[in-house]
């Protein structure tokens, strides 16, 4: 090959070098970047509650499995409205998500009184069991039909009675007693089966209403007993464990339909991480609790299981009642029951 024959070659391969490197370098046109998506999510307990702590993880965990992409801005302590009116908002789409209790939605779908139904839950192993099982994920399907993707249930922790003027030790101690409730047909129930006289009233009005001896007493999970300083005015717990207070995390179904598959699958994966999460927060805070409120001159009392007997034969028909009124909480209940 002479000199002048390898130069030309050389120059060639030179030329189809840069050909490749300007194709690989303009040619090509990149996917461009997925937008950045930011939702609203509103509840009503305070920021240190275990349920907008549940909240918060479930946050940052979509943040985390989106890279940043998908924010999730959280409005506690009914900064956006109660329940009922957060419950309206989601189904409406003018707010993205909410952390709702499930027993303001009693009034619109029998189906969330599956959770609340009373002593159906004796344990919070039971409990994580139920929620992560297909008739829980059930349950909350059927919430589609009023507008709203059901993503998971977390909890604020087993209810108990608390009383101004005395300790709660029989069904025959309720008997009479203004008892605040949420509004439900389910605490309505629940209550004039017990002997008190039921008085609905929005979460945000209970201080006022002890202090003002509107009511006598009611029934409350001891983180909110704490955090809304209820025991300022009602100095009397009876360890009833009744029922929970559960909330289900949920997004407009429109809204969430209109993701990607990926996305759904982030703030659906994300939800469920968090119910285990959720409960040893609760076991932490309820055993804290305990401990201060005794610093605050309250009376807790532990109810026996011979103790706790009249209470749940006074409630028995209730269960039967509900189960009957939807399949999916006759399956809910039948499943919960043979959970250990």
């Amino acid at each position: 090959m002479t000199f002048m024959r390898k130069i030309t070659v050389f120059l060639a391969m030179v030329l189809v070098s840069l050909l490749v490197a300007v194709g690989l370098g303009f040619g090509a046109e990149k996917a461009p970047a997925k937008p950045t998506i930011n939702l609203r999510l509103g509840d009503v307990v305070q920021p240190t509650h275990p349920m907008n702590v549940a909240a918060e993880k479930f946050a940052k965990k979509v943040a985390h499995k989106s890279n940043g992409r998908i924010k999730i801005t959280i409005f506690p302590a009914r900064q956006l409205g109660d329940d009922r009116q957060l419950f309206e908002q989601v189904q409406q789409g003018s707010l993205d998500m909410g952390e709702i209790s499930a027993a303001p939605m009693g009034s619109t779908t029998p189906l969330m009184s599956a959770l609340q139904l009373p002593f159906l839950f004796t344990s919070w192993d039971q409990y994580v069991k139920v929620m992560k099982s297909d008739a829980t994920t059930n349950l909350l399907k059927g919430l589609e039909k009023n507008n709203v993707k059901g993503l998971a249930v977390y909890n604020a922790g087993f209810r108990h009675f608390v009383s101004v003027s005395k300790t709660i030790m029989k069904p025959e101690d309720l008997k009479g007693l203004k008892f605040r409730v949420a509004e439900t047909p389910l605490h309505l129930d629940i209550f004039r089966a017990l002997g008190t006289s039921p008085t609905p009233m929005p979460y945000g009005e209970i201080y006022s209403s002890l202090q003002n001896k509107v009511i006598d007493g009611l029934e409350m999970d001891l983180s909110a007993i704490q955090m809304e300083k209820h025991y300022e005015v009602a100095k009397n717990v009876t360890l009833s464990r009744h029922f929970t207070w559960p909330a289900v995390l949920m997004m407009n179904l429109a809204k969430f339909n209109a993701l990607s598959a990926g996305d759904r699958k982030i703030i659906v994966d994300a939800a469920k991480e968090v119910i285990s999460e959720n409960v040893n927060d609760i076991a932490d805070i309820e055993s804290k609790a305990v401990a201060n409120l005794k610093t605050k001159n309250v009376k807790i009392t532990e109810l026996t299981s011979a103790e706790l007997a009249p209470f749940i034969e006074a409630t028995g028909n209730i269960e039967q009642k509900y189960a009957a009124q939807d399949p999916l909480i006759a399956a809910f209940v039948k499943y919960a029951r043979s959970v250990k």
